[in-house]
Parts: structure tokens; sequence; C-alpha cells
């Protein structure tokens, strides 16, 4: 019986060899299919193949096909019952509205009105642009950068500046000439705090929409893009 304890194993339809398999696996893996009559098998250490048919060690493992049985002819021949019904009109069917695409059309407008809204009542650096349905903002500690407008006829010019709420952090915060040195006051604000915050651009009713917009749009860019939870536009109460 030792010289039955370890097997080569060639899968035919791999052309794959396993060596020194023990006698259980080889009889486990022909009962799970995994050999099938024509592959071939030897003794290791020996050079002569055989057939897993041909072996009467495992002849045994190898799967049978039953023949056919009388109780196999009578449960063929069993009446067989057709569940069949007429499929009911449209006009038989409850015409009930489906409101989930309704309510899924709503919520988007909710929150589409939440994240494009307008705060008023904080802007007290620059006279805003009146607005009937302004809402409060409410955290008076958000960040507020300005855009106020200087000077008299051709020579009037924005003029910047960072507050938080309605408090600057530094006098050098108000007066900025330009829009980098607000980025540049921003950024530092932000490297100090761990949270992300929210903010809000108050506007002169005079500025050119398109610095506005030049301002909300790098504040879309690195490192403020992450740092801020929502831009809002200030405006004064109606």
């Amino acid at each position: 019986m030792a010289e039955k304890r370890f097997l080569d194993v060639w899968i035919l339809d791999t052309n794959t060899v396993y060596r020194e398999v023990p006698f259980p696996v080889v009889s486990d893996w022909i009962q799970q299919g995994r050999l099938l009559e024509n592959d071939m098998l030897r003794r290791s250490g020996t050079a002569e193949w055989f057939p897993v048919g041909g072996s009467p060690d495992f002849a045994p493992y190898l799967p049978r096909s039953e023949p056919d049985r009388v109780d196999d002819v009578a449960e063929a021949l069993e009446p067989v019952e057709i569940d069949f019904r007429w499929k009911k009109s449209h006009d038989d069917e409850d015409d009930d509205v489906d409101m989930i695409p309704l309510i899924d059309v709503s919520l988007v407008l909710l929150i589409f009105f939440m994240l494009t809204a307008s705060t008023a009542g904080l802007a007290a650096f620059v006279p805003t642009p009146p607005a009937e349905y302004g809402a409060l903002a409410p955290n008076t500690d958000e960040v507020q950068l300005n855009i106020n407008i200087e000077g008299e006829g051709d020579a009037r010019k924005p003029v910047f500046s960072f507050s938080v709420g309605s408090k600057f952090l530094d006098p050098k915060d108000d007066g900025l000439a330009t829009m980098d040195e607000l980025l540049n006051r921003l950024r530092d604000y932000l490297d100090k705090l761990p949270n992300d915050v929210d903010v809000t651009i108050n506007a002169h009713p005079d500025v050119k929409s398109g610095l506005v917009r030049e301002l909300i749009a790098r504040l879309e860019y690195d490192p403020f893009r992450k740092r801020i939870l929502q831009k809002y536009i200030g405006v004064s109460e109606k």
C-alpha cells in the first residue's frame, strides 16, 4: 500500500502535472470532478502513466450515470399545472400618481436654494445691494471678504478688506489694494484654523460684477476649495 501513497497527476485539459499528490487527495479530486476519466496518473518515481478510468483503485470514485427508473417515467407523465392569468388592461389599474419623482425634484431644489442663498445683516463694512428675501447669516464668526469703492468720478477704484464677523483681526486687514492681498490674508487665516469655514462676499453695488465673479472663481482653487464649506453673497435687507 506504500507505493500508492503518492501519485503524479496529469490533467490533460490544462496540460498541468501535479507531483507527489497523496492518494486521499486524488480520490477527493475525482469525486469533486476536478479529475476526469481520461486524465492520467502514475505512481511517484515511476515513468508509466495510466488513465484514471483504467485504475481499479479509483474506478469506484468516478461519477456514474444511473439507469432510467420506472418512477422517473411516472414523474414525467404527471399532469403539469400552468398558472395562466389575463393581464389587466390599463383601465383596470388604479391611476395613482407616483409621488417619488416629485419628492426627489423638491429635495434637489431645496438643496440648490440653500447652497445659493444670500446672507444679509453682516455686511457692516460695505453697503451691499438690497434684497427683499436675503436670509440672515446664522454664524457671526464667518469670514467676510469685502469689496468697497473709494474715490470720486473716474478716480473710483475697488478696495478690499478682510474681516471675521464684524471685526478686523488686524488693522492691516482694511484698505487692501489688490485681490491677491485679500486672498493671501484669507490663506494665512485658514492655516491657523483646524476646521473649515463659510465665506461671505460683500460687494458695493457699484462694483463690477466681473470682479465678484473673479473672486468666486479663485476661491474654487486650492488652497481655498477644500477649506470653504459654503460661499454666500452679502446683501442688505430691503
